[in-house]
């Protein structure tokens, strides 16, 4: 049967066997996909269970890697660390049926700390009421005038319900691949050289598919009620979060968007946090590339 939702997660080396088992108990006609870094494999437990070796490791390959090979018509992608719903195929089943013309749907996740297992295992309550009563989510106003102050100060034109960022979301396959399929074109530069960032592929393809599809004012989905239908828990300490600068994946967002003053002032805002993020990579001795 076809999947009715692809779950796609990079992974990295140590994946807990508590977490595997908990993704595993995901119920329904699911597709779980692995990109794995080089040199990478888990052993295969489920049918539903795809790997793939990312020919690079690194966030950004990784994932689109694994979304450009979804085959369902909706798509979510989470962590290692992450965990979900056991009906989560469910959940995306009955909203997409209700809000057919939506793309995408924003999961209440809660977060945990390391090692907190009784808590990220415990008993998942009772799913939410898909209805007209759900919280609407605009898209991002793009149409924003460029800001030359958010270079000196805090922005002030990205505060509201839209999002920036495509992960812990469940958004149309179509609209995905359309958008991806325009971003790999970006990757190459000349010859043999090629542009692809670290990371950020959050951010940078949560705006890039609000930006090929803008309909200034439209509402493109809506948010889930509580209780949570995504735990997170914080990295274990060998892969201890650390600050990124985003301006490394934003300047995909303009060269493909340049009208958009929105997407400007996140270039400005960047540049002005530079300086504290060099910082603080040199002083925690984190390698800056």
């Amino acid at each position: 049967m076809k999947p009715i939702l692809s779950i796609v997660i990079p992974t990295r080396e140590g994946l807990e066997d508590d977490w595997f088992k908990q993704l595993l108990n995901i119920q329904g006609e699911v597709e779980f996909i692995l990109v794995n870094p080089p040199q990478v494999n888990y052993p295969m437990t489920d049918r539903r269970l795809r790997q793939i070796i990312s020919p690079l490791r690194g966030e950004i390959i990784q994932r689109m890697t694994g979304l450009l090979n979804a085959n369902s018509d909706y798509i979510l992608t989470i962590n290692c660390d992450e965990y979900l719903h056991p009906n989560i195929g469910e959940i995306t089943q009955d909203y997409f049926s209700k809000f057919p013309d939506s793309w995408v749907l924003r999961l209440r996740t809660k977060s945990y700390p390391f090692g907190a297992k009784q808590e990220l295992e415990k008993e998942w309550e009772t799913l939410p009421i898909i209805d007209d009563n759900l919280t609407q989510m605009p898209i991002a106003p793009l149409e924003n005038k460029f800001d030359v102050g958010c270079f000196f100060r805090d922005r002030k034109d990205h505060h509201g319900r839209h999002t920036e960022n495509f992960d812990k979301k469940v958004w149309k396959t179509k609209l995905v691949h359309d958008s991806l399929n325009d971003m790999v074109n970006l990757i190459p530069i000349f010859g043999p050289f090629k542009y692809i960032p670290f990371w950020c592929l959050d951010r940078l393809l949560g705006l890039y598919i609000q930006a090929k599809f803008f309909e200034k004012d439209k509402m493109i989905g809506h948010i889930l009620p509580l209780p949570e239908q995504m735990r997170i828990e914080d990295n274990p300490p060998d892969f201890k979060r650390n600050m990124r600068f985003y301006v490394f994946a934003e300047i995909w967002l303009v060269r493909s968007f340049p009208q958009h003053g929105y997407l400007w002032n996140l270039i400005l805002k960047g540049l002005r946090e530079f300086p504290q993020w060099l910082k603080y990579k040199i002083t925690n001795k984190y390698p800056i590339f």
